[in-house]
Order: structure tokens, then C-alpha cells, then sequence
């Protein structure tokens, strides 16, 4: 694929951006291991935190809803380059979403570990862009009273859809995230950091390889519990 780095300087923002908690560009991909049951609203702020990010500044919602063994999510978020690294860029908006699935979520046991597959979508003029990262996660429930907290990592398989209109191209490569879930009653903050190889397309800049976006993410959460799930 010749063409995707010879867009435009808004279309930069979308190559480079990484995914969210429902594959949204600009904030890591969350995993909610032990996730509970009822419904979970979250507001989302993301910031790239290198030049290979572009320092990204994301802003977005999700909601999730958790069963006995799966949970689903859907969210949407808008997301813009530093203008300093890409000049009259534009907000963009991503879409995505999880399904996810408790491998070990039992309550005197410590250890969550879950399973989830996303797809992310992001569309400027003729480029659109597809993610499916496949991710592991695991996480470790802290013994500490009235307050919940819950670290987590979680590894994954990432794969990338890039087409222009003329030319496509789809690769794999692996990345992580990793952050901690802190919880007081209905009410919960996540932090996170995402890290991505991403292949940069050949012939963009004269040559092949990888670049590394690297990304925090933090936010609000609020549960609700729904009788009988």
C-alpha cells in the first residue's frame, strides 16, 4: 500500500491512533477482567504520549453490560492530533465494539481472568481503517476493605485494515495493555497505559518497518445493578 501516507495531515490521525476499551482510537484497549454483572457507564479521556501517538488527545463514552459469563460493550469517542506534529488536523469520530468472556470470576478467589475480541471502525473521505485486537486479560483483586482494586494486564493480538480507496492492506502484530481498576461502591475510576507495534505501510515514507504509539487513558465509571442478572 503506496498511497495512505501521502493523505492528507488529518488522515494521520487515524494511522496512528491506537484503539479503546470498545476498540475507540486515541485511548487504550481496556479489558474490565471480573467484570460484574449490570449495566457499566464510562466517560473516557485519552493522550498519546510519544510522537508515534501524535499525542492524541481523545475524548469519549461507553456502556457496557456484564451477564453471568459474558459481557458486552459499544462506545464512540472523538479523537484529534497535536497540531504542533500534524498542522489543521481535524477531530475524528471512532466507533467500536467487545465482546468479552470470564474465564475465572469467582468472589473468594482474587485472580479475574477474561477473554474479549473487538473491532474498531474510522472513516475519513475514502480511508477507512478496521481493528480487531483479540486480548487476554488478567487481573488480581487487592485485599483491601470497602475499596475495591484490581490491577490488570493484558496482552493481545492486533490485527489492522488499512484501504484507501485504491489500495489495502491488513497485517498482525501484538501489543498490551495494562492499568488498574479502582472501585468504591457503584462508583469506579480506571487508569491504563496501551502500547502497539504498528507496521508502517511500505512505500509511505521509503522503507518498512514498525512504529510504537504509546497511550494513557483514565476515566469515570458508574455501575448499575440489574436485578436478575
Amino acid at each position: 500500500m503506496k498511497r495512505i501516507f501521502g493523505l492528507t495531515a488529518a488522515l494521520a490521525v487515524l494511522l496512528t491512533a491506537t484503539p479503546a476499551a470498545a476498540q475507540m482510537y486515541g485511548s487504550p484497549v481496556y479489558v474490565p477482567v471480573g467484570v460484574s454483572t449490570g449495566i457499566n457507564i464510562a466517560g473516557d479521556f485519552g493522550k498519546g504520549m510519544n510522537d508515534a501517538s501524535l499525542k492524541t488527545t481523545y475524548y469519549g463514552a461507553r456502556a457496557s453490560l456484564g451477564l453471568a459469563a459474558f459481557y458486552v460493550m459499544a462506545g464512540v469517542g472523538s479523537v484529534k492530533a497535536d497540531d504542533a506534529l500534524v498542522p489543521g488536523g481535524t477531530s475524528q469520530t471512532a466507533f467500536g465494539g467487545t465482546l468479552g468472556y470470564n474465564i475465572l470470576r469467582l468472589p473468594m478467589t482474587p485472580v479475574k481472568i477474561s477473554i474479549q475480541a473487538g473491532a474498531g471502525y474510522i472513516k475519513e473521505g475514502s480511508f477507512k481503517q478496521l481493528d480487531f485486537p483479540v486480548a487476554l486479560g488478567i487481573g488480581f483483586s487487592l485485599p483491601t476493605p470497602g475499596v475495591g482494586i484490581t490491577p490488570w494486564v493484558a496482552p493481545r493480538l492486533h490485527v489492522r485494515s488499512q484501504d484507501d480507496g485504491t489500495n489495502s492492506e491488513t497485517k498482525a502484530r501484538f501489543g498490551g495493555s495494562g492499568g488498574v481498576n479502582v472501585s468504591i461502591g457503584m462508583i469506579g475510576i480506571h487508569l491504563a497505559v496501551d502500547y502497539l507495534s504498528i507496521p508502517v505501510p511500505e512505500g509511505a515514507t521509503g522503507s518498512s518497518g514498525d512504529y510504537s504509539p504509546l497511550v494513557f487513558g483514565a476515566g469515570l465509571n458508574f455501575g448499575i445493578n440489574v436485578p436478575g442478572l
